[in-house]
């Protein structure tokens, strides 16, 4: 189901009715301009697994006035999908103040250009699976190493378009071993300001299942960290999509710098 604005409100007063819309899986909501329908609606379809928004104008998905409705209706815990595509005011998610939004299984984020981070520190993400973000040029990194350390199921990564991404992973003062146990694909594509995956030594990356790597389009992308191991990994490629364009110097960051070297750039 796809609505937008005036026929969200009329759609709550249905439910109100009603009460409930137990088939009801997928929603797609645009034009809303603060998130008091959103959240009501969601606490009231059961069933619903994944929601869309779409060029809608607030700058946070969670707020302190959807307190009541966790009170008065309690969680769904089915949601797995969030799509969020063209808020163009979004400066933050809220994933640390609603466990309905910490289950989510797949993420996509797009030209959210305001966005300035993306998973908080104080939030496990142990659920999540498939992680996108294109567009969004407000953000510097894409995760902090503690926040990594809770991406026990992530399966795919993509990166696309983000201007500003200077790193996907940013190092704290601790040494951590970061294992992305079930990552199996990585693509990072036309990210000017990017320059490593991680860039402390203090951080030892280990990706056990990784087999596929798309790096493209990022020309000041030397290494990928300083301590890392992907005893899977023998190629990288250059284009999305396009398996006979590859590179490999025997290891993962001399391949790197073979690209930079190179200026491999492909459009």
């Amino acid at each position: 189901m796809s609505i937008s604005l005036t026929e969200a409100e009329w759609l709550r007063d249905y439910i109100y009715s009603v009460h409930r819309m137990h088939k009801l899986q997928s929603l797609v909501l645009s034009g809303l301009e603060n998130t008091e329908i959103l959240f009501w609606l969601l606490h009231r379809l059961p069933n619903l697994e994944s929601i869309t928004l779409k060029n809608c104008l607030f700058e946070g998905v969670w707020a302190s006035t959807n307190l009541a409705a966790h009170e008065k209706v309690g969680v769904v815990v089915q949601l797995k999908e969030l799509i969020i595509d063209k808020l163009r005011y979004l400066q933050n998610i809220g994933f640390e103040h609603d466990l309905l939004l910490q289950r989510v299984e797949r993420l996509v984020i797009s030209e959210c250009l305001n966005l300035k981070s993306l998973l908080p520190l104080s939030v496990s993400f142990s659920y999540l699976t498939y992680l996108e973000v294109s567009n969004c040029s407000g953000l510097r990194n894409l995760i902090t190493s503690s926040t990594a350390m809770t991406l026990v199921q992530l399966t795919i990564m993509k990166v696309s378009l983000c201007q500003g991404i200077e790193k996907i992973v940013a190092e704290e003062e601790k040494t951590q071993v970061i294992e992305f146990r079930h990552l199996k694909a990585i693509e990072l594509v036309s990210l000017p300001s990017l320059t490593c995956f991680c860039s402390s030594e203090k951080c030892d990356l280990k990706f056990p299942s990784l087999e596929n790597l798309v790096v493209s389009d990022c020309l000041l992308m030397e290494t990928f960290s300083e301590v890392q191991s992907a005893p899977n990994l023998r190629k990288i490629h250059v284009l999305v999509g396009e398996k006979d364009r590859w590179y490999w110097e025997g290891d993962l960051n001399s391949t790197l710098q073979k690209l930079s070297t190179d200026k491999v750039c492909i459009y």
